[in-house]
Protein backbone atom coordinates (compact mmCIF):
# COMPACT_ATOMS: atom_id res chain seq x y z
CA UNK A 1 0.00 0.00 0.00
CA UNK A 2 1.47 3.30 -1.06
CA UNK A 3 1.25 6.09 1.50
CA UNK A 4 0.58 9.73 0.54
CA UNK A 5 3.70 11.83 0.17
CA UNK A 6 4.48 14.20 3.03
CA UNK A 7 3.86 17.82 2.13
CA UNK A 8 6.52 19.65 4.17
CA UNK A 9 7.60 23.19 3.32
CA UNK A 10 10.25 25.38 4.92
CA UNK A 11 11.03 29.07 4.64
CA UNK A 12 13.82 31.08 6.27
CA UNK A 13 13.18 34.77 6.83
CA UNK A 14 15.92 37.33 6.37
CA UNK A 15 16.40 37.71 10.12
CA UNK A 16 16.99 33.98 10.63
CA UNK A 17 13.51 32.85 11.70
CA UNK A 18 12.63 29.46 10.24
CA UNK A 19 9.09 28.42 9.37
CA UNK A 20 8.19 24.79 8.69
CA UNK A 21 4.75 23.37 7.92
CA UNK A 22 3.20 20.06 7.02
CA UNK A 23 -0.19 20.13 5.33
CA UNK A 24 -2.25 17.04 6.17
CA UNK A 25 -5.05 16.56 3.59
CA UNK A 26 -8.38 15.81 5.21
CA UNK A 27 -7.29 16.91 8.68
CA UNK A 28 -9.81 18.87 10.70
CA UNK A 29 -7.27 20.14 13.21
CA UNK A 30 -4.35 22.56 13.18
CA UNK A 31 -1.32 22.48 15.46
CA UNK A 32 1.09 25.36 15.92
CA UNK A 33 4.38 25.53 17.78
CA UNK A 34 7.22 27.89 18.49
CA UNK A 35 10.44 26.08 19.34
CA UNK A 36 13.12 28.19 21.06
CA UNK A 37 16.59 26.64 20.70
CA UNK A 38 17.63 27.65 24.21
CA UNK A 39 17.31 25.44 27.27
CA UNK A 40 18.70 24.85 30.71
CA UNK A 41 22.24 24.06 29.48
CA UNK A 42 22.45 27.57 28.03
CA UNK A 43 21.85 29.33 31.33
CA UNK A 44 24.66 30.84 33.36
CA UNK A 45 24.94 29.24 36.83
CA UNK A 46 23.20 32.23 38.41
CA UNK A 47 20.37 31.88 35.85
CA UNK A 48 19.69 28.21 36.57
CA UNK A 49 15.98 27.64 36.01
CA UNK A 50 15.41 30.81 33.96
CA UNK A 51 14.17 28.95 30.86
CA UNK A 52 11.61 27.00 32.88
CA UNK A 53 10.59 30.09 34.84
CA UNK A 54 10.02 31.96 31.59
CA UNK A 55 8.02 29.05 30.19
CA UNK A 56 5.59 29.49 33.08
CA UNK A 57 5.43 33.26 32.80
CA UNK A 58 4.59 33.35 29.11
CA UNK A 59 1.19 31.89 29.90
CA UNK A 60 0.44 34.69 32.36
CA UNK A 61 -0.73 36.91 29.53
CA UNK A 62 0.37 39.63 27.12
CA UNK A 63 -0.56 43.27 26.61
CA UNK A 64 -3.41 42.01 24.40
CA UNK A 65 -4.75 39.10 26.46
CA UNK A 66 -4.82 38.30 30.15
CA UNK A 67 -3.87 34.83 31.39
CA UNK A 68 -7.56 34.05 31.90
CA UNK A 69 -8.42 35.19 28.37
CA UNK A 70 -5.65 33.05 26.88
CA UNK A 71 -7.02 30.01 28.72
CA UNK A 72 -10.62 30.79 27.80
CA UNK A 73 -9.84 31.27 24.11
CA UNK A 74 -8.23 27.84 23.79
CA UNK A 75 -10.63 26.06 26.15
CA UNK A 76 -13.56 27.63 24.36
CA UNK A 77 -12.81 25.73 21.15
CA UNK A 78 -11.85 22.45 22.84
CA UNK A 79 -8.17 22.91 22.11
CA UNK A 80 -5.08 22.57 24.23
CA UNK A 81 -2.12 24.85 24.73
CA UNK A 82 1.01 24.02 26.68
CA UNK A 83 4.78 24.19 26.83
CA UNK A 84 7.83 22.33 28.08
CA UNK A 85 11.45 23.09 28.84
CA UNK A 86 14.32 20.74 28.06
CA UNK A 87 18.07 20.98 28.31
CA UNK A 88 18.47 22.39 24.81
CA UNK A 89 15.16 23.99 23.87
CA UNK A 90 11.89 25.37 25.14
CA UNK A 91 8.70 24.68 23.22
CA UNK A 92 5.27 26.33 23.14
CA UNK A 93 2.39 24.77 21.26
CA UNK A 94 -1.35 24.75 20.64
CA UNK A 95 -3.69 22.32 18.89
CA UNK A 96 -7.21 23.32 17.92
CA UNK A 97 -9.99 22.50 15.44
CA UNK A 98 -9.11 23.96 12.05
CA UNK A 99 -11.94 26.51 12.40
CA UNK A 100 -9.99 28.15 15.25
CA UNK A 101 -6.56 28.00 13.62
CA UNK A 102 -6.17 31.72 13.02
CA UNK A 103 -7.12 32.71 16.56
CA UNK A 104 -4.91 30.02 18.12
CA UNK A 105 -1.85 31.07 16.14
CA UNK A 106 -2.55 34.72 17.01
CA UNK A 107 -2.54 33.89 20.72
CA UNK A 108 0.46 31.54 20.62
CA UNK A 109 2.66 33.87 18.62
CA UNK A 110 1.75 36.84 20.81
CA UNK A 111 2.50 34.87 23.98
CA UNK A 112 6.02 34.10 22.73
CA UNK A 113 6.73 37.51 21.22
CA UNK A 114 5.19 39.88 23.78
CA UNK A 115 4.69 38.37 27.24
CA UNK A 116 3.65 40.93 29.84
CA UNK A 117 6.07 39.65 32.51
CA UNK A 118 4.30 41.63 35.22
CA UNK A 119 6.06 41.76 38.64
CA UNK A 120 2.96 40.41 40.38
CA UNK A 121 2.92 37.42 38.04
CA UNK A 122 6.62 36.77 38.66
CA UNK A 123 5.97 36.71 42.42
CA UNK A 124 2.97 34.42 42.05
CA UNK A 125 4.69 31.99 39.71
CA UNK A 126 7.71 31.88 41.99
CA UNK A 127 5.49 30.14 44.55
CA UNK A 128 4.20 27.68 41.96
CA UNK A 129 7.71 26.76 40.83
CA UNK A 130 8.75 26.43 44.47
CA UNK A 131 6.05 23.80 44.89
CA UNK A 132 7.22 22.07 41.72
CA UNK A 133 10.80 21.96 43.00
CA UNK A 134 9.69 20.61 46.36
CA UNK A 135 7.67 17.90 44.67
CA UNK A 136 10.64 16.92 42.48
CA UNK A 137 13.14 16.50 45.32
CA UNK A 138 10.67 14.54 47.45
CA UNK A 139 9.47 12.25 44.66
CA UNK A 140 11.92 9.34 44.51
CA UNK A 141 11.61 8.53 40.80
CA UNK A 142 12.30 12.21 40.02
CA UNK A 143 15.13 12.59 42.51
CA UNK A 144 16.91 9.46 41.32
CA UNK A 145 17.21 10.90 37.81
CA UNK A 146 18.10 14.39 39.03
CA UNK A 147 21.01 12.90 40.94
CA UNK A 148 21.95 10.64 38.05
CA UNK A 149 22.24 13.53 35.61
CA UNK A 150 24.07 15.67 38.15
CA UNK A 151 26.78 13.01 38.36
CA UNK A 152 26.68 11.78 34.76
CA UNK A 153 27.42 15.33 33.58
CA UNK A 154 29.27 16.43 36.71
CA UNK A 155 30.29 20.09 36.68
CA UNK A 156 28.52 20.70 33.36
CA UNK A 157 25.32 22.57 32.55
CA UNK A 158 23.75 19.40 31.09
CA UNK A 159 23.77 17.95 34.58
CA UNK A 160 21.84 20.79 36.20
CA UNK A 161 18.16 20.30 36.97
CA UNK A 162 15.94 21.94 34.33
CA UNK A 163 13.70 23.36 37.08
CA UNK A 164 16.65 25.24 38.55
CA UNK A 165 17.47 25.61 42.22
CA UNK A 166 15.61 27.49 44.98
CA UNK A 167 18.48 29.95 45.46
CA UNK A 168 18.71 30.96 41.80
CA UNK A 169 14.94 30.99 41.25
CA UNK A 170 14.29 33.14 44.34
CA UNK A 171 16.97 35.60 43.28
CA UNK A 172 15.47 36.28 39.84
CA UNK A 173 13.75 39.62 39.35
CA UNK A 174 11.23 40.63 36.66
CA UNK A 175 14.07 42.55 34.98
CA UNK A 176 16.24 39.41 34.92
CA UNK A 177 13.45 37.42 33.28
CA UNK A 178 12.78 40.18 30.75
CA UNK A 179 16.50 40.34 29.89
CA UNK A 180 16.63 36.58 29.38
CA UNK A 181 13.61 36.72 27.07
CA UNK A 182 14.91 39.74 25.16
CA UNK A 183 18.36 38.24 24.74
CA UNK A 184 17.44 34.73 23.62
CA UNK A 185 13.92 34.74 22.15
CA UNK A 186 15.18 36.10 18.86
CA UNK A 187 14.85 34.77 15.27
CA UNK A 188 18.15 32.88 15.08
CA UNK A 189 16.83 30.67 17.90
CA UNK A 190 13.17 30.46 16.82
CA UNK A 191 11.35 27.87 14.73
CA UNK A 192 7.68 28.38 13.90
CA UNK A 193 5.98 25.10 13.01
CA UNK A 194 2.46 24.18 11.94
CA UNK A 195 0.76 20.98 10.82
CA UNK A 196 -2.71 19.84 9.88
CA UNK A 197 -5.16 21.97 7.96
CA UNK A 198 -2.66 24.76 7.35
CA UNK A 199 -1.36 26.73 4.37
CA UNK A 200 2.37 27.36 4.36
CA UNK A 201 2.22 30.82 2.82
CA UNK A 202 -0.32 31.96 5.39
CA UNK A 203 1.81 30.74 8.29
CA UNK A 204 4.86 32.48 6.83
CA UNK A 205 2.89 35.69 6.43
CA UNK A 206 1.71 35.64 10.03
CA UNK A 207 5.14 34.69 11.40
CA UNK A 208 6.66 37.55 9.42
CA UNK A 209 4.09 40.01 10.78
CA UNK A 210 4.79 38.96 14.39
CA UNK A 211 8.52 38.22 14.41
CA UNK A 212 9.81 39.84 11.21
CA UNK A 213 10.97 43.09 12.82
CA UNK A 214 13.12 41.42 15.48
CA UNK A 215 16.92 41.48 15.18
CA UNK A 216 18.59 38.18 14.31
CA UNK A 217 20.23 37.51 17.67
CA UNK A 218 22.80 34.77 18.17
CA UNK A 219 22.99 31.10 19.08
CA UNK A 220 24.13 30.11 22.57
CA UNK A 221 27.77 29.01 22.84
CA UNK A 222 28.06 25.49 24.19
CA UNK A 223 30.96 23.50 25.62
CA UNK A 224 31.10 19.71 25.66
CA UNK A 225 31.09 17.77 28.95
CA UNK A 226 34.16 16.02 30.32
CA UNK A 227 34.58 12.24 30.44
CA UNK A 228 32.31 10.49 32.95
CA UNK A 229 33.64 8.81 36.10
CA UNK A 230 32.33 5.46 37.34
CA UNK A 231 30.56 6.23 40.61
CA UNK A 232 27.50 5.66 42.79
CA UNK A 233 25.41 8.41 44.39
CA UNK A 234 22.81 7.83 47.09
CA UNK A 235 20.00 9.92 48.56
CA UNK A 236 18.19 8.87 51.70
CA UNK A 237 14.44 9.47 51.49
CA UNK A 238 11.75 8.15 53.88
CA UNK A 239 9.89 6.02 51.34
CA UNK A 240 9.07 2.32 51.12
CA UNK A 241 10.98 1.43 47.96
CA UNK A 242 14.51 1.59 46.66
CA UNK A 243 14.74 3.42 43.33
CA UNK A 244 17.75 2.61 41.18
CA UNK A 245 18.87 4.32 37.97
CA UNK A 246 22.05 3.48 36.07
CA UNK A 247 23.33 5.86 33.42
CA UNK A 248 25.93 5.96 30.67
CA UNK A 249 27.00 8.59 28.18
CA UNK A 250 25.01 8.08 25.00
CA UNK A 251 25.18 9.56 21.52
CA UNK A 252 24.50 13.08 20.21
CA UNK A 253 21.12 13.48 18.51
CA UNK A 254 22.70 13.72 15.07
CA UNK A 255 25.07 10.75 15.40
CA UNK A 256 25.03 8.26 12.51
CA UNK A 257 24.56 5.39 14.97
CA UNK A 258 21.46 6.86 16.61
CA UNK A 259 19.14 4.40 14.83
CA UNK A 260 21.21 1.44 16.04
CA UNK A 261 21.09 2.84 19.58
CA UNK A 262 17.32 3.19 19.35
CA UNK A 263 17.03 -0.50 18.48
CA UNK A 264 19.53 -1.46 21.20
CA UNK A 265 17.41 0.46 23.72
CA UNK A 266 14.29 -1.33 22.47
CA UNK A 267 15.92 -4.71 23.08
CA UNK A 268 17.29 -3.69 26.47
CA UNK A 269 14.26 -2.22 28.19
CA UNK A 270 11.83 -0.14 26.12
CA UNK A 271 9.04 -2.73 25.83
CA UNK A 272 7.37 -5.63 27.68
CA UNK A 273 9.33 -8.12 25.54
CA UNK A 274 12.67 -6.47 26.39
CA UNK A 275 15.50 -8.14 28.30
CA UNK A 276 15.03 -6.03 31.43
CA UNK A 277 11.26 -6.39 31.61
CA UNK A 278 11.45 -10.13 31.21
CA UNK A 279 14.38 -10.65 33.59
CA UNK A 280 13.42 -8.17 36.32
CA UNK A 281 9.63 -8.27 36.33
CA UNK A 282 8.45 -11.45 34.68
CA UNK A 283 11.12 -13.94 35.81
CA UNK A 284 12.14 -12.56 39.21
CA UNK A 285 9.15 -10.35 40.14
CA UNK A 286 11.60 -7.80 41.52
CA UNK A 287 9.88 -4.67 40.25
CA UNK A 288 6.61 -3.39 38.91
CA UNK A 289 8.25 -0.67 36.82
CA UNK A 290 11.47 -1.25 34.87
CA UNK A 291 12.61 0.45 31.68
CA UNK A 292 15.48 1.87 29.67
CA UNK A 293 15.64 5.15 27.79
CA UNK A 294 18.03 7.34 25.79
CA UNK A 295 18.43 11.06 25.15
CA UNK A 296 20.54 12.88 22.58
CA UNK A 297 21.96 16.40 22.73
CA UNK A 298 24.00 18.51 20.35
CA UNK A 299 27.36 17.15 21.50
CA UNK A 300 26.56 14.42 24.00
CA UNK A 301 23.89 11.96 25.04
CA UNK A 302 22.68 9.70 27.80
CA UNK A 303 21.38 6.18 28.17
CA UNK A 304 19.82 4.88 31.36
CA UNK A 305 17.85 2.10 33.02
CA UNK A 306 15.49 2.42 35.98
CA UNK A 307 13.65 0.12 38.36
CA UNK A 308 12.18 0.26 41.85
CA UNK A 309 11.64 -2.47 44.43
CA UNK A 310 10.89 -3.02 48.11
CA UNK A 311 13.74 -1.72 50.26
CA UNK A 312 14.98 -5.14 51.53
CA UNK A 313 15.40 -6.32 47.93
CA UNK A 314 17.53 -3.37 46.80
CA UNK A 315 20.70 -5.45 46.47
CA UNK A 316 18.87 -8.18 44.55
CA UNK A 317 17.56 -5.60 42.11
CA UNK A 318 20.93 -3.97 41.59
CA UNK A 319 22.56 -7.35 40.95
CA UNK A 320 19.79 -8.37 38.57
CA UNK A 321 20.13 -5.16 36.56
CA UNK A 322 23.90 -5.60 36.30
CA UNK A 323 23.53 -9.25 35.26
CA UNK A 324 20.95 -8.53 32.56
CA UNK A 325 23.09 -5.78 31.06
CA UNK A 326 26.29 -7.87 31.24
CA UNK A 327 24.53 -10.81 29.58
CA UNK A 328 23.36 -8.62 26.72
CA UNK A 329 26.82 -7.15 26.24
CA UNK A 330 28.49 -10.55 26.29
CA UNK A 331 26.09 -12.43 24.02
CA UNK A 332 24.72 -9.58 21.94
CA UNK A 333 21.21 -9.37 20.51
CA UNK A 334 19.72 -12.26 18.59
CA UNK A 335 18.35 -11.98 15.08
CA UNK A 336 14.84 -12.52 16.48
CA UNK A 337 15.31 -9.70 18.97
CA UNK A 338 16.59 -7.43 16.23
CA UNK A 339 13.59 -8.10 14.01
CA UNK A 340 11.10 -7.71 16.84
CA UNK A 341 12.71 -4.55 18.21
CA UNK A 342 13.02 -2.94 14.79
CA UNK A 343 9.39 -3.68 13.91
CA UNK A 344 8.20 -2.55 17.31
CA UNK A 345 10.13 0.71 17.19
CA UNK A 346 9.00 1.34 13.63
CA UNK A 347 5.38 0.73 14.61
CA UNK A 348 5.55 3.04 17.62
CA UNK A 349 7.00 5.82 15.46
CA UNK A 350 4.27 5.46 12.84
CA UNK A 351 1.46 5.22 15.41
CA UNK A 352 2.84 8.29 17.14
CA UNK A 353 2.34 10.40 14.02
CA UNK A 354 -1.39 9.99 13.67
CA UNK A 355 -2.37 13.52 14.70
CA UNK A 356 -1.41 17.05 13.74
CA UNK A 357 0.20 17.77 17.12
CA UNK A 358 2.73 14.95 16.89
CA UNK A 359 3.53 15.81 13.29
CA UNK A 360 4.05 19.43 14.20
CA UNK A 361 6.43 18.41 16.99
CA UNK A 362 8.39 16.16 14.63
CA UNK A 363 9.01 18.84 12.03
CA UNK A 364 9.73 21.47 14.69
CA UNK A 365 12.33 19.22 16.32
CA UNK A 366 13.87 18.40 12.95
CA UNK A 367 14.43 22.03 12.03
CA UNK A 368 15.39 23.18 15.54
CA UNK A 369 17.91 20.38 16.13
CA UNK A 370 19.27 19.50 12.68
CA UNK A 371 17.89 22.19 10.36
CA UNK A 372 16.18 19.52 8.27
CA UNK A 373 13.20 17.18 8.45
CA UNK A 374 13.93 13.59 7.50
CA UNK A 375 10.99 12.11 5.55
CA UNK A 376 9.30 9.23 7.36
CA UNK A 377 10.14 6.78 4.56
CA UNK A 378 13.82 7.72 4.73
CA UNK A 379 13.80 7.32 8.50
CA UNK A 380 12.26 3.85 8.19
CA UNK A 381 14.75 2.92 5.47
CA UNK A 382 17.64 3.86 7.77
CA UNK A 383 16.07 1.90 10.58
CA UNK A 384 15.75 -1.16 8.37
CA UNK A 385 19.36 -0.79 7.23
CA UNK A 386 20.65 -1.31 10.78
CA UNK A 387 22.40 -4.68 11.08
CA UNK A 388 22.92 -6.95 14.06
CA UNK A 389 26.61 -6.01 14.00
CA UNK A 390 25.64 -2.32 14.20
CA UNK A 391 23.47 -2.93 17.26
CA UNK A 392 26.04 -5.05 19.09
CA UNK A 393 28.78 -2.54 18.34
CA UNK A 394 26.70 0.34 19.73
CA UNK A 395 25.68 -1.71 22.75
CA UNK A 396 29.32 -2.02 23.73
CA UNK A 397 30.12 1.53 22.70
CA UNK A 398 27.50 2.91 25.10
CA UNK A 399 26.63 0.34 27.80
CA UNK A 400 30.13 -1.08 27.98
CA UNK A 401 31.57 2.23 29.16
CA UNK A 402 31.83 3.65 32.71
CA UNK A 403 28.44 4.16 34.35
CA UNK A 404 26.88 6.16 37.14
CA UNK A 405 24.46 4.50 39.58
CA UNK A 406 21.91 6.60 41.46
CA UNK A 407 19.96 5.12 44.37
CA UNK A 408 17.15 6.75 46.35
CA UNK A 409 15.36 5.15 49.30
CA UNK A 410 15.31 4.62 53.05
CA UNK A 411 18.57 4.04 54.91
CA UNK A 412 17.92 0.30 55.01
CA UNK A 413 17.70 0.19 51.22
CA UNK A 414 20.98 2.06 50.81
CA UNK A 415 22.69 -0.38 53.18
CA UNK A 416 21.13 -3.37 51.40
CA UNK A 417 22.36 -2.04 48.06
CA UNK A 418 25.89 -1.83 49.43
CA UNK A 419 26.18 1.95 49.32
Amino acid sequence: MEHPREVINTTALGNGLRVVTEAIPGSRTAAFGVWVAVGSRDEAPAQSGASHFLEHLLFKGTDTWSAREVAEIIDGVGGDMNAFTSREHTAFYARVPDTAAELASDVLFDVVRSPALRPADVDAELLVIGEELTAAVTTPDDLVFMSLYDELFAGHALGREVLGEPATINAMTPADIADFHGGWYLPSNLVVAAAGQVVHEEVVEKATAVFGDLPRGHHPKRTSPEVVRQTTVANELPVEQAHIAIGWRGLPHGHEDRHALAIANQVLGASPSSRLFQAIREQRALAYTVFSTTSGYADAGSASVYAATAAPRAKDLRVALDEAIAELLEGGVTSQELDRARSGFEGSIVLGLEDSGSRMSRIANGIALRDTVMPIDEFLDRLNAVTIDDVNRVLNQVYGQPSVTSIVGPASALVAAGV
